[in-house]
């Protein structure tokens, strides 16, 4: 009940009680807090939060959340990630929950994508909305983040520079906002960033021994990649946030690269288009693509849970490196 005595209607900038968002992870949380900003301002109050992660929460246990209605504020609203792989029975369970679910609880379901053959996106679509992300709205999204974050930096950056960092980002802008940290530090106490200072900072970046470890992982050698992430930790000050995002920019360089020879492309081209050295490819023509995006996948979750400390972060990034190189 709102403060007015009346239930909360569903606002008009969220349509419905019930939203899924598809698409890449960084939109998907910006979409996300609009999405919620939109609710709450309708509403007219603060409404309680909960998040949870299917990989980790019984989807039965999600919706007796959404069912118990909370005490001190009129309405809530659930936050489901890994909305994308559920099973057949548990949208059965959904769609129970649909036909009769609280008009005080706005459900919000996300997923990387659908594993389904869309029968989630026919389910939500017959309760709610669901919203495709597609890659030129992440990129559009990203655009904008960077541009937020140069001005608390009071920093400036040429088109050609912010096309480039960008491209180092690719689709997964989630670590935009960690590379960004690390040019800026780079620039020093220059006032703009410009396409040199860019390709200045990635050759850097090419010389790291970090190198080193995406050439074990394909090696598929569990000790030596042991041994030179520790010696990189040493080396960086346990700067782990630095190691992942250059871990995940090779690692998505190598999936690019994996996907150009799966499609036929000639050697050359793949080392021209992923600045690759040849020597690289025949370790690569071993190593599945797509256990290369699960890799990728896989890494995002642990950098997202070391961050929020549901993870110890060294330790999550040594599982997935035995795991995925195995």
């Amino acid at each position: 009940m709102s403060k007015t005595g009346n239930p909360p209607h569903s606002p008009s900038a969220a349509k419905t009680n019930l939203t899924l968002l598809v698409g890449d992870a960084f939109l998907r949380k910006q979409r996300s807090k609009a999405l919620v900003a939109a609710i709450e301002k309708e509403v007219g109050e603060t409404l309680t939060r909960q998040k949870f992660d299917l990989a980790e929460t019984p989807l039965e246990t999600v919706l007796a959340a959404a069912r118990t209605l909370p005490f001190l504020s009129s309405g809530q609203i659930l936050e489901v990630q890994g909305a994308g792989s559920l099973k057949e029975k548990e949208r059965l369970v959904l769609a129970a929950y649909l036909e009769r679910s609280p008009a005080q609880t706005f459900l919000i379901l996300e997923a990387d994508e659908m594993k389904d053959k869309g029968e989630l996106l026919k389910l939500v679509k017959g309760h709610g909305q669901a919203f495709l992300l597609s890659e030129e709205e992440s990129r559009s999204t990203g655009t904008a983040f960077l541009q937020q974050k140069l001005s608390i930096y009071r920093k400036t950056m040429t088109p050609g520079a912010k096309a480039g960092l960008l491209a180092m980002c690719g689709d997964a802008v989630v670590f935009l906002d960690t590379m960004l940290d690390r040019l800026v530090q780079f620039a020093g106490d220059r006032n703009e960033i410009d396409e040199t200072m860019v390709n200045t900072f990635e050759e850097n970046w090419t010389s790291m021994d970090v190198f080193k470890l995406t050439n074990a992982f394909l090696d598929r050698d569990p000790g030596r990649i042991l041994k030179i992430f520790r010696d990189l930790m040493d080396l960086y000050e346990a700067d782990l946030i630095s190691i992942v995002g250059i871990l995940h920019w090779q690692l998505r360089q190598l999936w690019q690269a994996a996907v150009l020879l799966e499609s036929g492309a000639p050697d050359r081209e793949v080392c021209s288009k992923c600045r690759m050295p040849p020597q690289k490819l025949n370790a690569l023509r071993k190593f599945p693509v797509r256990k290369l995006e699960a890799a990728l996948e896989a890494l995002y979750q642990v950098d997202k849970k070391s961050k929020t400390g549901q993870m110890e972060g060294v330790a999550g990034v040594e599982a997935w490196l035995l795991e995925y190189s195995s």
